[in-house]
């Protein structure tokens, strides 16, 4: 196979990706693994490396709990590296809010318009916040439209 053709191919399986969701976020498998093995490595390597070089400066009973806090600090640090390596794979879409899509929210959730007019009626904050958002009016309007 020629290097052209062996580009090609691999432009075409970048566009086809496979993605799972877990836990509702979408993501590519092998990343996941990556991540994994990154993240495992970085911790205990923290952990480890305390473990050798803490007992020349530390007591012997504080050996293990700095050891433990060196390999937190991998972890956190993993984090932020994967968080740099791994961009979110999520495409958000904004649209208005609308009487049609609230229906199909409440009937998602299984929720009763009336009663959640009532609760927000009840709380001043919440109302206010709603209000402030501009998403009061729909509640407003479900919740009249269930009184017919």
């Amino acid at each position: 196979m020629s290097r052209q053709q062996q580009d090609a191919n691999d432009s075409t399986n970048k566009g086809q990706r496979k993605f799972l969701e877990i836990l509702g976020d979408t993501i590519v498998p092998n990343q996941l693994l990556l991540a994994i093995i990154l993240s495992v490595t970085i911790s205990l390597g923290g952990y480890n490396i305390g473990l050798r070089i803490f007992p020349a400066i530390a007591s012997e009973n504080m050996v293990a709990s700095y050891s433990l806090l060196l390999g937190i600090a991998g972890t956190v640090l993993a984090l932020a590296l994967c968080s740099i390596i791994f961009k979110p794979k999520r495409i958000l879409l904004e649209e208005e809010t609308s009487n049609e899509s609230m229906r199909d929210v409440f009937e998602d959730l299984q929720l009763d318009p009336r009663e959640e007019l009532k609760l927000i009626e009840n709380d001043p904050i919440v109302k206010k916040e709603l209000k402030d958002l501009g998403v009061l009016k729909h509640f407003e309007a479900l919740g009249g439209e269930d009184k017919k």
